[in-house]
Parts: structure tokens; C-alpha cells; sequence
């Protein structure tokens, strides 16, 4: 596995080479927010930002006999949406002398210390919260938590660990997600 790249986007990579449009269509769909989200503190206007992401994504499928030279993909998307961004700006606005690409552009973002405090605030509760839930898993349910997605092992490298089959970690893991989006729930339902 390249550093810097999930197993999941590797697997997006090579399935993209091998001219797979579903693996283009999951990488849409795990991307998209953050790039919009992103794209959306240089520019304000949404049909040019969907434009752009859009680009990136038709540019990548053109180019996806490379695409395994791309070492970081969240860094290779959000430098490719900017770029498309910004010249887009650039185009749209030429009558301003603005240089984009020097670095004369807007980035609108608010940093409230209100906002910060109370994100913090809600992330420590939402902590506790999920502590206290994943204290009522089963310690077989932990472990394969702690494998998958802490240690981001795959299904046959967990069922190895574990001593069981594959199939058994697929069930143990469905049981307990499920078990947890029940959980978590309920916390929020008793807040």
C-alpha cells in the first residue's frame, strides 16, 4: 500500500485504471462534500463550484492510465478543485487585474471563537457519548471494532486474528455497527 493512500483508495485507484466507472462513482460519492465544502471558501457561486468538481472527476477519468501515480488522493483532488477554482475565477473576472494563482483570492471562512468553543464542547459530549456506548459492546465486538477501523485490517486479516471465518467477521461486524447505531441512538434519544 502507497503511504498516504488508504487500502479503499487504492483498491478506487486500481479499479479506475482498469477502466472501472463504479470505482469513479464511489470516489464522487466519498468526495464530493469535502470538495464542495472546500471549493466553497474561494467561490461563492454553486453551478461554477459543481462545474469544477465535475471537471476534476471527467479530468481523472481521462487520465486514470496514471492514476497510480497519485500518492495522496485527498491532496490531489483539493489542489485539482482549487486550481479549477481559481482559473475559473480567473476567466469569469479577468476585468479586475486579479492573480489568482499569486495568491489574490478570497478564502471565506469564519472562525468564531463562539462557533470553536461550541464545536469543542459537542465533540467532547459526542466522546463520552461514544465511549459510554462502546463500553456496552461484548469484548469480541471491541476487538473487531479496534481491528477494522482502528487498525484498518480487511475482513480475511481480522478473520485470521480472531481465529474465526470470514464470513463470521462479516456477521460480527454488521451485529455490531448495528448494535451501535441502536445504542448511540438511544443516547441521544435520553440526552
Amino acid at each position: 500500500m502507497k503511504e498516504g493512500l488508504s487500502q479503499q483508495e487504492v483498491s478506487w485507484l486500481q479499479q479506475l485504471q482498469q477502466n472501472s466507472e463504479q470505482a469513479l462513482a464511489m470516489l464522487m460519492r466519498h468526495y464530493y462534500a469535502d470538495l464542495f465544502n472546500y471549493a466553497a471558501r474561494f467561490a461563492r457561486d454553486e453551478s461554477v463550484i459543481k462545474d469544477c468538481i465535475q471537471e476534476v472527476f471527467i479530468s481523472l477519468w481521462q487520465r486514470r492510465e496514471t492514476a497510480g501515480t497519485i500518492l495522496s488522493l485527498r491532496y490531489y483532488l483539493l489542489r485539482a478543485v482549487k486550481n479549477k477554482v481559481l482559473k475559473a475565477l480567473y476567466y469569469n473576472d479577468r476585468k479586475t487585474g486579479l492573480d489568482y494563482f499569486r495568491g489574490d483570492y478570497d478564502f471565506f471562512h469564519e472562525f468564531s471563537i463562539e462557533r470553536i468553543i461550541i464545536e469543542k464542547q459537542i465533540s467532547e459530549e459526542n466522546a463520552e457519548k461514544l465511549k459510554r456506548t462502546l463500553e456496552q459492546l461484548t469484548k469480541r465486538q471491541k476487538e473487531v471494532i479496534y481491528l477494522k477501523f482502528y487498525q484498518h485490517l480487511d475482513h480475511g486479516q481480522i478473520a485470521e486474528l480472531m481465529s474465526v471465518s470470514r464470513q463470521s467477521v462479516y456477521n460480527l461486524l454488521h451485529e455490531t455497527i448495528q448494535k451501535l447505531r441502536s445504542l448511540w441512538h438511544t443516547a441521544f434519544i435520553t440526552r
